[in-house]
């Protein structure tokens, strides 16, 4: 083998070594699997029906389950808590249900569907239905509901 092609043979190797490295090493925002998971806290707007739009916390746990925060009111006391779970579909989609207690009104609870899309590691936005099952049995609903969120630094 000549020196020339010992050379070459070496700056190929090299080259696609190089290429290999570059393409491992891309930061984590190159692509949709850098923000796959809802995983965190978010403050979120939600809009139900017409019902006017309502500020929201949600945290997304690791273990699937997550917290429903409700509107505050002036002290700061949310009008509701609730729970939920959540998974993770492809590119990004998520899926998640919750309950939480009505608000005011007649007794009961609302329970929704959503499926959710990030559009970014800090934004999400989702849809799905809100059904209201109230304590004397009879179930309202479907409603619309749709949310979107910007994720926030766990309190």
């Amino acid at each position: 083998m000549t020196r020339n092609r010992r050379l070459t043979g070496i700056g190929l190797a090299g080259g696609i070594l190089a290429a290999t490295l570059l393409a491992v090493a891309q930061p984590a925002s190159a692509g949709t699997s850098s923000y796959a998971s809802p995983t965190g806290c978010w403050k979120a707007q939600a809009v139900e029906g017409d019902i006017g739009a309502a500020d929201v916390e949600i945290t997304f746990n690791a273990d699937r389950t997550l917290k429903l925060t409700g509107p505050r009111d002036e002290n700061g006391d949310p009008y509701f808590t609730g729970a939920g779970t959540w998974a993770s579909q492809r590119g990004g989609a998520f899926t998640f249900t919750l309950s939480h207690p009505l608000p005011g009104g007649p007794p009961g609870e609302a329970r929704s569907s959503l499926d959710g899309k990030l559009s970014s590691y800090s934004a999400f936005s989702a849809q799905g239905q809100t059904y209201r099952h109230y304590d004397d049995g009879t179930v309202g609903g479907p409603s619309t509901i749709t949310m979107t969120g910007t994720r926030v630094a766990c309190a």
